[in-house]
């Protein structure tokens, strides 16, 4: 009988094992991302700029990556612009502060030339100059150009990714910057996704918070 043949005190300490061996997996780290972008989202007396500066530095921290950006459309007049960050230096965030895009900007691969990982998220390489008239400020050109990518895996200067925030038939709400991890590596398949929902979960607030307090 099974009762007979297997030890409960073996199944205890087979499932603590596992649950060990899970509590410690850097995965538990994405999943507390969205956990806590959650949380804030039910708090009585949230507001939507409060709410992405939440998700720009839990993005960040969580997901170790070296800089994050927020950037939504304004309702005034159509156009994107970035609303919060994380990790960025105060000039450079100035000059991101700066620049608002045309909704046709992220569909166009000059300048922006991009490869489509998904429906969702868009790399975009140093080499390509991923960049336009007037956004030299958001990054060192410097280091980019004497930067080395030693492996396919590194990231350097000049990198980084999209992930577009969709509403209701993909309408474009805003988007997620990020650029490499503190390790120097680019972000890993299964943060990429996490990065997704974590998108998901912003576009729930933005309808919720109403893009109006931006």
């Amino acid at each position: 009988m099974v009762g007979d043949a297997v030890s409960p005190e073996i199944i205890k300490r087979r499932l603590w094992l596992d649950y060990q061996r899970a509590s410690n997996d850097p995965a538990n780290d994405r999943l507390e991302c969205v956990d806590e972008l959650l949380d804030t989202l039910v708090k009585p007396d949230i507001v939507l700029p409060e709410f992405l500066k939440t998700a720009a530095n839990t993005i960040g921290s969580k997901l170790c990556l070296n800089e994050v950006t927020i950037g939504l459309r304004d309702p005034k007049d159509g156009l994107y612009r970035y609303e919060a960050m994380y990790g960025l230096d105060p000039s450079e965030w100035d000059a991101h502060k700066k620049i608002s895009y045309a909704r046709e900007q992220f569909e166009s691969q000059g300048p922006y030339k991009f490869k489509e990982l998904s429906t969702h998220t868009r790399l975009f390489l140093a080499e390509d100059n991923p960049y336009g008239e007037g956004e030299d400020g958001t990054y060192s050109k410097e280091l980019m150009l004497k930067s080395k990518r030693n492996s396919l895996e590194d990231a350097i200067e000049g990198d980084y990714l999209d992930t577009l925030i969709l509403g209701k038939n993909d309408d474009l709400l805003g988007w997620i910057e990020y650029g490499g991890m503190t390790n120097g590596k680019f972000p890993d398949g299964q943060t990429l996704i996490s990065l997704e929902l974590v998108a998901a979960v912003i576009a729930v607030g933005i309808n919720l918070l109403g893009p109006s307090g931006a």
